[in-house]
């Protein structure tokens, strides 16, 4: 983990989000190119943590880029990082900004920590012009976590991101969310298998979360991290799970909306 970054949730979540960030840069700039971003001229970020995206969307455009997070300390850290971006400490479920101020809405592992999604992005698709896109660039679905052999690491991360408010199946839910909201919605899957490297430089890290969640006792996980180191070794080890994105387009659909009851 880079020095200095605050834990906005839990470690294992945060790695995952660094490790993810550099892992899928290509993957991004395909999604940039197809919102138009180059040419954009307002865009907003939302749930910026450290601005590791914020810093990436200043660098591929010369728009003006507001990036707000609800964490006073994340906002003071990027906005003495990076510069030509606006930071404001801001909560996502109700912005101060005007409707129809951005030509595109991004964001990160955002939904992933909104059980109730639809609201907030209607909140989104508010501040958004007509032609305009609300972006959600990663999404993980734990639910669709695979590993081989099953030491029951994807179930205890389940529990455990759920324990914290968070929404472990939200990637397969964002074309139902999004489409519902009256966006027109297009979904793309991305996935990888986590490597022998990365596996022996994390997974006594993901089960120490785990075991810090309350889910294991130490004994139960200093046998879990002998086991996986094991197995590890031998090549034997396989985890991946899909991260899902959503590009959706606001436009003018007549009986646009679906109740959101039906999607709390």
């Amino acid at each position: 983990m880079s020095e200095g970054f605050k834990l906005d949730h839990s470690p294992h979540y945060y790695d995952e989000f660094l490790r993810e960030i550099e892992n899928t840069k290509e993957f991004r700039k395909k999604i940039y190119e197809e919102v138009g971003l180059k040419n954009a001229r307002r865009v907003l970020e939302v749930g910026c943590r450290q601005g590791i995206i914020s810093q990436e969307l200043r660098n591929e455009t010369e728009a003006q880029i507001t990036a707000i997070d609800s964490d006073h300390i994340n906002i003071a850290n990027a906005s003495e990082r990076i510069k030509g971006v606006e930071f404001y400490r801001e909560v996502a479920d109700k912005l101060s900004m005007r409707d129809d101020s951005f030509n595109i809405v991004f964001c990160h592992y955002f939904f992933l920590w909104k059980p109730k999604p639809f609201g907030v992005l209607m909140e989104l698709k508010r501040v958004v012009k007509e032609g305009g896109y609300i972006v959600a660039l990663a999404e993980p679905d734990y639910l669709g976590w695979i590993e081989n052999p099953d030491l029951g690491l994807g179930k205890n991360h389940i529990k455990a991101l759920e324990k914290q408010g968070g929404n472990p199946g939200v990637g397969r839910r964002l074309l139902a969310v999004f489409s519902s909201g009256g966006l027109e919605t297009s979904i793309h899957i991305n996935t990888r298998i986590w490597d022998k490297e990365e596996l022996e430089g994390c997974i006594e890290h993901e089960w120490h979360n785990v075991y810090e969640a309350g889910l294991i006792s130490e004994e139960e996980f200093k046998a879990k991290v002998e086991e996986e180191k094991n197995i590890i070794a031998e090549k034997l080890r396989v985890i991946t799970l899909p991260i899902f994105s959503a590009i959706g387009k606001k436009v003018i659909l007549p009986d646009e909306v679906i109740d959101p009851l039906r999607l709390s």
